[in-house]
């Protein structure tokens, strides 16, 4: 059977979703080898963030994004457990993505096509094939 094209959109973009998260968890966890840095909160007030802080989110994002590379391989492949995976993430973007309004419109819609992609007719005989 030949992969439909909406299955390697919705594997481009688990790719770059892995891309990013791979050299933001990197960026995160050398961070703090420097001066620790400082963002300034709602009142004003300077708050150094601890280099610990920086190295663990970054670590956890590092792995996160080498779970989508496996992702993405399985979705390519055709893997059921796939398919649930990519509706299972989608769903939570979208709901995690009302938190943040007005700001979480793009991860909403963009959410929202891979949910229709991944649930058409072609995209669902895909992954539901045997391997």
């Amino acid at each position: 059977m030949k992969r439909p094209f909406g299955v390697t959109v919705i594997a481009a973009l688990v790719l770059l979703s892995a891309l990013f998260d791979l050299a933001t968890g990197i960026w995160m966890m050398l961070a703090p080898l420097g001066a620790n840095p400082t963002v300034t909160d709602l009142a004003g007030n300077s708050q150094e963030i601890p280099g610990f802080f920086l190295f663990i989110n970054g670590l956890l994002s590092f792995i996160l994004g080498l779970m989508y590379l496996w992702l993405m391989k399985m979705t390519l492949i055709g893997s059921g457990t796939a398919y649930v995976l990519v509706n299972f993430l989608s769903i939570l973007n979208i709901f995690f993505g009302l938190f943040r309004l007005p700001f979480g419109w793009a991860i909403i819609v963009l959410s929202a096509l891979v949910l229709l992609i991944a649930n058409t007719k072609a995209a669902k005989a895909w992954f539901t094939q045997a391997v």
